[in-house]
């Protein structure tokens, strides 16, 4: 599967890269599906904001983010704790505190009028225009220009060919297979489904305001210390929360803060049977710095009994990073995975000699499409189109990409890890002795 999103900031499309050779779109199964493609669309557009025009039609802005992304967009609502923004794929909120200056630009679309009204009234000066579209990004303005092309010269070769158009037998331009126009019915859905939509990141945004007042007033806020009072008055706050929508905040704000407060983002998403909370408790168990953070999210999956949740664990197991490989063995072994132990076994021990590098890749891909598909959640009595917009607990100051310290030398490397987690499921000990586990796994197998 391809990605459909123009990425502007190579670190993006490298880790999309190597996202895709460990755990691969396809792979992922389960009710809450949708095509790979929009997913990572969807996953760049609100976690990265990369790329993107304005849809403004006089000015857009430069919004430069604390770290250094340049999103060009218009601004439409000047809100309490976020820019509400316009992009060319669609309206999103950026939060202010992310935002560390804005500069002023005009917009593609100003341009364009102002070459509108010069171009000449000529095929080829409109087929250059809509040249000039292209390479700005402006598709609608583009096809525009060749329609007006068509209309000064209905035998403009070039411009028909982009527009779709071939010559059928007898030399005349037809086009092919056009789509049919969308029913009354159809239209009504789509504008039902941008209306839910907009009503979503609304409520989301909400959830975001309100969960960085309790995470800056009550929890110590990110980096910083707590008092006991506030802190249990808060952690109170947090675990009353029950609407699903509230879930990218809860992850999302709370991975900021210091061990207590992750610990307790671990237990207020363990609340959540949604997959969401699901995907977000599954990272922690990897990747969060804290091994009592790691520890406690595992825990929390283990009630899940998800089956999906050990095979991503499984697909860790081969990861290029040390660190990774064990803390995937360790929530193997907190969620006693007996269908993991071969794999296990294949990773307890591993001889070599060759340039060592310790190496990050960020392999999220398929965990967002495997728990961040669309569902519907009640709210009051309105029935919402829902889907996760990022995994909330990898906040913007995640390493993303690869570090490398290497060296040449022979190593035998045990892992610990490994070995009790291969303990904790079996009840057996042979060390790090391969052969041995493997006749005995070989025995349970039976004949």
């Amino acid at each position: 599967m391809h990605c459909i999103t123009h990425c502007r900031f190579a670190i993006v499309a490298e880790r999309i890269r190597m996202i895709d050779q460990i755990i691969p779109c396809s792979a992922f199964s389960g009710s809450n599906r949708r095509s790979g493609n929009v997913i990572r669309a969807t996953t760049l557009l609100v976690a990265g904001l990369v790329s993107m025009w304005a849809a403004s039609a006089s000015r857009a802005d430069i919004f430069v983010t604390t770290s250094g992304d340049e999103i060009e967009a218009e601004l439409l609502e000047d809100l309490p704790e976020a820019y509400r923004l316009r992009t060319r794929l669609g309206i999103v909120d950026l939060e202010k505190d992310r935002v560390t200056k804005i500069i002023a630009k005009r917009s593609p679309w100003a341009m364009y009028e102002q070459r509108r009204k010069k171009c000449a009234s000529t095929a080829d000066a409109h087929f250059k225009l809509a040249q000039w579209c292209d390479r700005h990004d402006l598709g609608t303005e583009a096809r525009d220009e060749l329609e007006r092309v068509i209309q000064l010269d209905p035998n403009h070769a070039a411009a028909r060919e982009k527009l779709g158009y071939v010559r059928d037998d007898k030399g005349r331009w037809k086009k092919p297979g056009s789509a049919r126009a969308p029913s009354e019915q159809e239209r009504r859905e789509r504008r039902q489904a941008a209306e839910e939509d907009r009503l979503v990141r609304k409520l989301v945004t909400s959830w975001f305001v309100k969960i960085k007042a309790l995470h800056k007033g009550r929890l110590g806020g990110a980096g910083g210390t707590h008092q006991a009072d506030l802190f249990k008055d808060g952690r109170e706050q947090i675990l009353a929360i029950r609407d699903p929508l509230a879930i990218p905040a809860l992850a999302g704000v709370l991975s900021t803060g210091q061990v207590e407060t992750r610990l307790l983002m671990v237990e207020s998403l363990s609340r959540f049977p949604e997959d969401e909370a699901t995907m977000n408790l599954l990272v922690a168990s990897l990747l969060d710095p804290a091994a009592t953070v790691r520890s406690s999210a595992a825990a929390a999956l283990r009630p899940r009994d998800d089956d999906r949740v050990v095979h991503r664990l499984v697909n860790a197991l081969y990861s290029d990073e040390e660190a990774m490989i064990r803390h995937a063995a360790v929530a193997l072994g907190v969620l006693k995975a007996g269908s993991a132990v071969e794999d296990l076994i294949n990773v307890l021990s591993k001889e070599t000699r060759q340039k060592v590098s310790v190496a990050r890749p960020v392999f999220l891909d398929g965990v967002r499409c495997e728990f961040g598909g669309i569902i519907r959640y009640h709210s009051g009595t309105r029935l919402l189109r829902y889907q996760p917009a990022t995994i909330g607990c990898l906040g913007p100051g995640t390493l993303i990409g690869t570090i490398q310290t290497v060296e040449t030398q022979t190593l035998m490397v045990h892992r610990t890890e490994v070995q009790e987690a291969l303990i904790a499921i079996t009840g057996q000990n042979f060390g790090f002795d391969a052969s041995a586990w493997r006749n005995w796994l070989a025995g349970q197998k039976g004949p």
